[in-house]
């Protein structure tokens, strides 16, 4: 704890939990141990650590804080990463909520109700808190224009689980049409975002290229991250989101209620600001997590050439082969950044999201993930948020610009070619803000 905190409380026998999914309302989505550690708590935040890598949620930055009803399970959400939490003993879980509830300066405080009934776990072993149940949908605030509700389908019992081919293909020459290679454009239409009544984007319509890098620019707050998570559905994370619209791939409404979050999820992969890899886990483990978090089966050799391939098209194989086994959270930020890659490529996504990715990364690095960005793109569509123009210029062929003036909510002013939005753009505040004259 900082000198200036005073600690309120340790509990030296919890654990660190993530979610196997970004979406903590997700019913498909299961809250596992990630490590043994200390939890505490002092007058300005929550503290955990294993003994080597430390974790700190303040509590100004908490949006959202889920409990599990009948587990001993916390997640503690910020903006920037929304599936850590901890677990305490449950003797300590009443005092621990007490005092989380004491401090509270505006997060959203949620219980989820497992919906396969509590699992006491062993006395000899971890924490096994349960699957979270989805928070009903949201009733959308009173609009002109139709509505969609986000809403979760329920998979079945003894659903089957999705065979992966081994390996992605190897890039080089590819066909001409995007298609053949198997990947997909998004087409976003209409979309319109709101926080309770706060309304953050107003009908944005946004065709995002198949086989293409599109790069999303503007001012903070103008809603590109919003509008980047409403893609593969973040934006049902936070219970007071809703939106209306249509978000469509190849055509098909990923917010059919018919369609599993889970499909959505392994076909739109995402890559956030923050590196979030597991920390305790290796970088092996880390690699092939999302095959065992999606019911992905692969043999032992199949997981081998997996790792092998997607840490060599995330740039890091001839880094890390030699260390496979070490935790994932002892490489620098740059390395996890791309570990974060590769674990997102390893279900093979058709495209990939990718929020901010080298806002907190040195020079060096920030160019080693742009060089994976311009080589990924043969094998995934890209959709890139980024406040660096010149990152913007290098790395994408199409390009959108947000803005939101006045307070009004996000518009896009303008958008095409990467290349004519910076030479000649159409609008003066285009102009404006690539040539760093906004504002």
């Amino acid at each position: 704890m900082a000198a200036a905190e005073r600690e309120v409380a340790a509990f030296e026998d919890g654990a660190i939990v993530q979610l196997s999914s970004g979406n903590p309302l997700s019913v498909d989505a299961q809250v596992v141990v990630v490590d043994a550690a200390y939890v505490r708590v002092s007058d300005r935040r929550v503290l955990a650590g294993d003994g080597t890598l430390e974790w700190s949620w303040p509590f100004e930055d908490l949006t959202l804080v889920i409990h599990g009803e009948a587990e001993s399970w916390t997640l503690l959400v910020t903006n920037d990463v929304g599936d850590f939490g901890v677990a305490v003993q449950p003797r300590d879980v009443a005092r621990f909520r007490a005092l989380l509830d004491g401090a509270r300066l505006g997060f959203v405080v949620h219980y989820q109700q497992p919906a396969q009934g509590h699992l006491a776990p062993p006395a000899s072993e971890p924490f096994a808190p349960a699957v979270p149940a989805p928070a009903p949908p949201m009733a959308p605030p009173p609009r002109a224009h139709s509505w969609a509700a986000p809403t979760t389908a329920v998979p079945p019992a003894g659903a089957s689980t999705t065979e992966l081919p081994a390996v992605l293909p190897e890039t080089g020459s590819a066909p001409g049409d995007p298609h053949e290679r198997g990947l997909a454009g998004i087409d976003a239409r209409s979309i319109s975002a709101w926080f309770g009544s706060h309304q953050v984007l107003d009908r944005v319509s946004l065709h995002m290229r198949a086989g293409d890098v599109t790069a999303l620019i503007g001012p903070s707050g103008c809603g590109k991250s919003t509008f980047l998570r409403i893609l593969n559905r973040m934006h049902e994370m936070i219970p007071s989101a809703s939106m209306g619209g249509q978000v469509l791939m190849d055509g098909h409404d990923v917010y059919d209620p018919t369609r599993k979050l889970t499909d959505a999820r392994r076909e739109i992969g995402m890559v956030f600001q923050k590196p979030n890899p597991f920390p305790a886990m290796s970088i092996y483990d880390n690699t092939i997590a999302s095959l065992r978090l999606t019911g992905t089966k692969a043999s032992v050799d199949e997981r081998d050439e997996i790792v092998e391939s997607c840490l060599s098209k995330a740039g890091l194989w001839n880094e890390v082969k030699d260390r496979l086994r070490q935790p994932g959270g002892g490489l620098s930020g740059g390395q996890q950044q791309r570990l974060c890659i590769a674990r997102a490529l390893a279900i093979r996504p058709r495209v990939l999201l990718m929020d901010e990715p080298c806002s907190a990364l040195d020079p060096t690095s920030t160019r080693r993930i742009e060089q994976t960005i311009v080589e990924l793109v043969e094998e995934v569509t890209i959709v890139i948020v980024t406040h660096n123009m010149q990152q913007a210029a290098r790395v994408s062929d199409q390009c959108a610009f947000f803005l939101a003036e006045h307070g009004t909510p996000g518009v896009i002013v303008e958008h095409g070619a990467t290349a004519a939005m910076f030479s000649s753009p159409q609008d003066p505040r285009t102009d404006d803000y690539v040539n760093g004259r906004f504002g």
